[in-house]
């Protein structure tokens, strides 16, 4: 149950599948877990939001048709002609008597949310129907040339109103506009007056049609943007205040703590990945889930990235409270700013050995150390200040009693997988020294290091193929000092490799024949590449 992190162009939340450590009220759910709006009724939000948009929408046509009959028959008597045709007149009345009895129906709640913005599509179409019969029920003038159908202001209208699924509010607005001519020439026959051109047909034609035709951009950004401003809003003791991610997993918010105005990254998991599920598995995979979690929030070093809570929301969904990060994961750096120097690769991973070694020493072990779970960020006055993230694959070695949240020996991701876990072999601390082996060949290179077409192929490689030095496939001078250390966490047999962590990072304090990094250059390349933005006053 992983869901990778999620980056933007200069922020990025904190991710992870399974909480990542840091700081928590461990033991017991959080106070607000069954307070709390959730993922899995956002849909339903949405849905009783328009729902009362349309109520409104209703009564307001009511009213205006009703208002719009008397002002005309005041200010412009010749129109006295048309409302006295009983088609207008009857067109009239089931507008009033359709948006009285659709308000009603609303504050009822004898129907369904959903069910209500269904008939809110039909109430758009028989509104469109009437309109046009209320305009065609007298003979058009010749002169002047009417222009656009005030259908067309409807449709504008209800499609910005009434939020629905897009192909259900583009076949409203088609068939809504395709009924203004269609009307046109039935009504002109069944009142025996001449017909327009049809050129003038198609003007007057026009307007409801073009709104039809930008019905689908202008829907589905309009629904997207109801369900995001429904999300908008108090979660616990956070307020979510922008959607910063997406993925298979769920969404990731930008939210800020109500009373300490600190931000932080919400992670809402969908309940969807727990169905199928029987009860007794679900409640499994949760006490599994919230054991896992605080195992992982006892870890303390400064570079795992941070918990403020977590909990299982009232449908069986999970949710995370993460520090917000401002930088860049490592697979970004690299895509964005090519292979970097041996001195900067140093520095970061002697950072990522500081993570590790601490959930080593606890019995833990990631399983999926990449680029996109190495975070590089500012932290205070600090740069090129690295965060580890993703524990979600995490592996407990302290004894059977605490197994991890996915039970897959074979997890993780193939460019950066030990041949262990390629074997499906009980795995340990030595696998996570092989990911930072794919890890600096990755930062040094730009490229993984066995770039196959798909993954199998990879996979295999790992087990069958011995790797090129990085020297060699790098565009940047790669001292033999490093080349040496990046080739021992890559060896085949885990005997080989550095037995741990705390070796692996003397190794690399051992390393020379390049400019070591400094903060003084970490802070210069953070201002040359990624000014800080100027903070806001809260």
């Amino acid at each position: 149950m992983t869901m990778g992190p999620v980056t933007t162009e200069t922020t990025a939340a904190a991710a992870g599948g399974a909480p990542d450590g840091g700081v928590l009220r461990c033991g017991r759910p959080p106070s607000h877990t069954t307070g709390s709006r959730t993922y899995a009724r956002i849909a339903d939000e949405v849905a009783k939001q328009g729902a009362q948009r349309i109520g409104i929408l209703a009564l307001i046509t009511a009213v205006t048709v009703v208002g719009v009959a008397i002002v005309q028959q005041a200010l412009q008597p010749q129109t006295a002609v048309a409302q006295q045709s009983s088609l207008f007149r009857l067109s009239a009345l089931f507008l009033v008597l359709a948006g009285i009895g659709l308000a009603a129906l609303q504050r009822s709640e004898l129907v369904s949310a959903q069910e209500l913005l269904d008939l809110g599509l039909v109430f758009e179409v028989f509104g469109a129907c009437a309109l046009a019969f209320m305009e065609n029920a007298m003979p058009w003038p010749d002169t002047p040339i009417r222009g656009s159908s005030a259908v067309a202001t409807w449709l504008a209208i209800c499609v910005v109103i009434i939020p629905n699924k897009p192909w259900k509010s583009v076949t409203a607005a088609i068939v809504s506009a395709a009924i203004i001519p269609v009307e046109h020439l039935m009504t002109a026959r069944m009142l025996d007056y001449p017909a327009l051109p049809w050129n003038r047909l198609a003007i007057h034609s026009l307007g409801p049609f073009l709104v039809a035709g930008w019905a689908p951009f202008i829907s589905k950004r309009m629904h997207q943007l109801h369900e995001d401003l429904s999300r908008s809003q108090d979660f616990g003791n956070y307020h979510l205040e922008k959607l910063v991610g997406r993925g298979g997993m769920g969404e990731v918010w930008l939210a800020r703590h109500r009373l300490l105005r600190r931000d932080a990254a919400v992670k809402l998991v969908s309940a969807g990945l727990l169905e199928g599920a029987g009860h007794s598995e679900r409640r499994h995979l949760q006490k599994r889930f919230e054991s896992e979690a605080q195992a992982i929030a006892s870890l303390r070093s400064p570079h795992t990235v941070a918990i403020y809570d977590y909990g299982l929301a009232e449908n069986g969904s999970l949710y995370y409270v993460m520090e917000y990060l401002q930088g860049m994961d490592a697979e970004v750096l690299v895509h964005r700013y090519g292979p970097q120097p041996a001195g900067r690769v140093v520095w970061l991973l002697r950072q990522a050995c500081d993570s590790l070694e601490e959930a080593h020493d606890a019995g833990l072990v990631h399983r999926d150390i990449k680029g996109s779970n190495v975070f590089v960020c500012r932290l205070g006055k600090s740069a090129d200040f690295v965060k580890v993230l993703d524990f979600g694959l995490v592996k407990n070695l302290a004894g059977a009693t605490q197994t991890a949240l996915t039970g897959d020996r074979t997890s993780g991701t193939p460019a950066f997988m030990s041949p262990e876990q390629v074997r499906g072999e009980e795995i340990d601390a030595r696998a996570d020294i092989y990911g930072l082996g794919c890890l600096s060949y990755f930062l040094l290179t730009g490229s993984v290091v066995f770039n196959k077409p798909d993954a199998l192929a990879m996979a295999v490689s790992h087990l069958t193929e011995q790797p090129e030095p990085p020297s060699m496939r790098s565009e940047l001078p790669v001292p033999q000092s490093l080349d040496r250390v990046v080739m021992a966490c890559l060896e085949k047999s885990r005997e080989n490799r550095p037995q741990s962590v705390t070796e692996l990072r003397t190794m690399l304090d051992s390393c020379t024949g390049f400019a070591p990094w400094t903060a003084t250059d970490a802070i210069r390349w953070w201002e040359l590449h990624r000014p800080e933005p100027a903070r806001k006053e809260s």
